[in-house]
């Protein structure tokens, strides 16, 4: 008889396995990847079944993850059962079609409560919402992520370039007069020989912490904005920008485990709250957003900030743990 621990362990190797199928079936998925993923194939023997059945119910057998799952790619994994070659009973495939709707609608709700999972799984660097990390890249530059951020880096020949996929990171940048360090994010460019800055992908701006960068758009590459210590600048409307003096104390606050709002609307609150922890955070009542919010919060703690929403602006608010948060009237 089955006990709740064994569907527990069932579950969490499905979901495992789909994590593997979606990074594997990834055209560009590296040497490294696929090594890691004969580790976790061969760490339970639940993990060939729960791959094979993923396998199957997205109805993709020969794609590279099936492929992979059951080609015996190291001579030490166990093949997953293969899928009989003789057509199933109908009773049976309406069993499945119904099995793969189940779970095409799982990974529907799986990906818009963490719609950064697809671009952390294919970076180079990722942090979850909630996490916050150091990386050193290649050419001995440091990149510290915000939670749930994601990059590529490409520091090959004379190359030094980052593409910040998604989320928020600061770099301190070794000077290499050689070759110039460019950060890719969405609507910015940044390019720099040395120096510490933070780039904010979600909010297309480029903060300066020490030293010079040139900022431009991705169109107006011969249109760049020149910034230098405690300066910002942002995309807005189709351009740059001017740049403003930011306050150090305010500034790159999330570094120290801290979000800071001095007056900020509460759209851009929920912004942070995102990177807090794993669902989204709604407004329901649209006449909300530009409420006002001031205070000084730890990063790692969504829920005091939930708590000053509550007690200062009067709202309320509506949890389903890992899912979503309602903010309302």
């Amino acid at each position: 008889m089955n006990t709740a621990s064994d569907n527990d362990d069932r579950q969490r190797a499905l979901h495992e396995a789909t994590e593997w199928f979606v990074r594997l079936n990834n055209p560009l998925a590296s040497d490294e990847t696929r090594r890691a993923y004969q580790i976790w194939l061969v760490a339970d023997v639940a993990h060939p079944e729960a791959m094979q059945a993923v396998s199957d119910l997205w109805g993709a057998l020969d794609q590279p993850a099936a492929q992979l799952a059951a080609s015996g790619w190291h001579r030490d994994t166990p093949a997953p059962v293969p899928t009989p070659p003789h057509r199933r009973p109908a009773r049976h495939g309406a069993r499945l079609a119904a099995a793969s709707a189940v779970l095409a609608l799982v990974a529907a709700i799986f990906v818009w409560r963490d719609p950064g999972i697809i671009d952390r799984a294919f970076a180079d660097a990722a942090t979850r919402p909630g996490e916050r990390r150091d990386v050193r890249l290649a050419d001995g530059s440091l990149a510290m992520l915000d939670g749930d951020t994601a990059l590529n880096s490409d520091m090959a020949g004379g190359r030094r370039v980052v593409t910040l996929l998604r989320g928020r990171a600061w770099f301190d940048v070794v000077a290499d007069s050689a070759r110039p360090f460019t950060v890719h994010a969405g609507q910015v460019d940044v390019q720099v020989r040395g120096t510490a800055f933070e780039v904010d992908r979600e909010a297309a701006a480029v903060t300066v912490e020490h030293g010079r960068v040139a900022v431009s758009g991705p169109q107006t590459a011969d249109l760049q904005v020149d910034l230098t210590d405690w300066q910002r600048v942002a995309f807005q409307n189709g351009s740059l920008s001017t740049p403003t003096a930011i306050e150090p104390d305010q500034a790159f606050a999330w570094r120290r485990g801290l979000i800071i709002v001095d007056r900020a609307p509460l759209s851009q609150v929920v912004k942070e709250l995102d990177k807090m922890a794993p669902g989204h955070v709604l407004i329901v009542d649209r006449q909300l957003e530009r409420t006002t919010l001031s205070g000084t919060f730890r990063a790692d703690d969504q829920e005091s900030v939930l708590e000053a929403l509550r007690a200062t602006l009067g709202v309320r608010t509506l949890s389903l743990p890992g899912v979503a948060t309602l903010i309302y009237r």
